[in-house]
């Protein structure tokens, strides 16, 4: 199972720092999310920056990028300003 790291308000929310969830893709870790957290830590953790394995999904492949079973994927909240 992947690690997974949480950041911010998504914390808060999910009432962990981390913890391993299964899935194949970020897609898959998105849906154990809003199962095991609710609606707006689903929410939120698809809004954040998502890194898997220090490399940027969006970079990657977005929601498809893989995950393997040894893979540390975090969530970042997006900062905002000017």
């Amino acid at each position: 199972m992947a690690l997974v790291r949480y950041h911010g308000r998504l914390a808060d929310l999910t009432g962990c720092r981390e913890e391993e969830l299964d899935g194949t893709n970020v897609s898959r870790l998105l849906d154990q999310i809003k199962k095991r957290h609710g609606m707006e830590a689903g929410r939120l953790a698809k809004r954040s920056h998502i890194i898997v394995d220090k490399r940027s999904a969006g970079a990657e492949k977005g929601f498809r990028t893989p995950v393997g079973p040894d893979s540390v994927v975090e969530f970042i909240p997006v900062c905002g300003g000017g």
